[in-house]
């Protein structure tokens, strides 16, 4: 549980037991939740010690990213108008309801076979008022990844890019793309079992 929790705090998110049990890294044992001497729980969540300041930390981001959240629904609308676009996620921090009120907004985007670059263009088009420009980040839309739907399979395998893919939330989706997307990755087990 070590691990997991240590993971974790990198973040500045202290879990919830569920959550440990959800992203528990392979090697790590969830066999017993109590104090240790490397981590306690406050207010329901699993910290390392000394960093019992993350739990308001958390609720204080888990409130910022469903504003966020909000903010979200009118760009995705846009995009649903894009008949190319099989799959959108928000990822990164928002995904986990973990973003600060001055952090951007990052999506992936799954194209259909052979119309990644015009599903691109369009999109920037499109979505010109909400992008990220420069370091104007706040609510600022970041389209960071971008996927052909013929080659769903993410090259890099580590564990950081385990837990972006595992965490990546589907907000819009045709053609059950995003289980194509997970079967296509199934060696994150090979992280987070």
């Amino acid at each position: 549980m070590f691990k997991t929790v240590a993971y974790a705090d990198i973040f500045d998110y202290p879990l919830t037991k569920e959550e440990i049990h959800r992203w528990l890294i392979k090697g790590d044992s969830f066999t017993n939740v109590k104090e240790s001497p490397y981590w306690n729980k406050s207010g329901g969540y699993y910290h390392l010690r000394g960093r019992e300041k993350l739990v308001a930390l958390r609720r204080r981001r888990f409130l910022a990213s469903q504003i966020k959240l909000k903010k979200l629904k009118p760009i995705i609308n846009v995009l649903k108008l894009i008949p190319f676009i099989k799959l959108d996620c928000v990822t990164g921090a928002l995904a986990m309801s973990n973003s600060d009120k001055d952090d951007d907004i990052d999506l992936m985007i799954v194209t259909g076979t052979n119309r990644l670059w015009l599903t691109r263009l369009l999109s920037f088009i499109l979505l010109f008022p909400y992008l990220r420009r420069g370091s104007q980040t706040n609510d600022r839309l970041c389209l960071n990844l971008w996927l052909d739907e013929t080659s769903l399979a993410i090259k890099r395998r580590d564990l950081y890019t385990a837990h972006e893919l595992c965490q990546a939330r589907p907000v819009f989706e045709r053609d059950k793309t995003y289980q194509k997307f997970i079967a296509a990755n199934l060696w994150y087990k090979k992280f987070l079992p």
